[in-house]
C-alpha cells in the first residue's frame, strides 16, 4: 500500500469533524509563508534549479551516502 493510499484509507474513516480539523492544517502548511516558518513554498522554477544544483553537486562527488551521514549524526549527538 502506498503512502497515499494508507492516507487515503485513514481518512476515509474519521469522522467529519476530524476531517474538517486535517482540511485546515493542510491549509495552514500550504498558505505559511512567514519569516517564521522554516520551509517556505518554493515555486516550479526554484525547484528545478535547486535539483539541478544538487544533481551537479552529486556529479562532482559533493555528496555523502546517507547511512554514513547519519553514523556521523548519530555519534555527534550521542543518539
Amino acid at each position: 500500500m502506498s503512502t497515499l493510499e494508507s492516507t487515503i484509507s485513514i481518512l476515509e474513516v474519521l469522522p467529519e469533524a476530524d476531517l474538517l480539523e486535517v482540511q485546515q492544517f493542510a491549509k495552514r502548511l500550504f498558505t505559511l509563508r512567514s519569516d517564521k516558518h522554516p520551509f517556505p513554498l518554493k515555486s516550479r522554477e526554484e525547484i528545478y534549479k535547486d535539483l539541478e544544483i544538487s544533481r551537479q553537486q552529486a556529479a562532482e562527488g559533493k555528496c555523502q551516502e546517507m547511512g554514513q551521514a547519519l553514523a556521523e549524526i548519530r555519534e555527534k549527538y550521542g543518539l
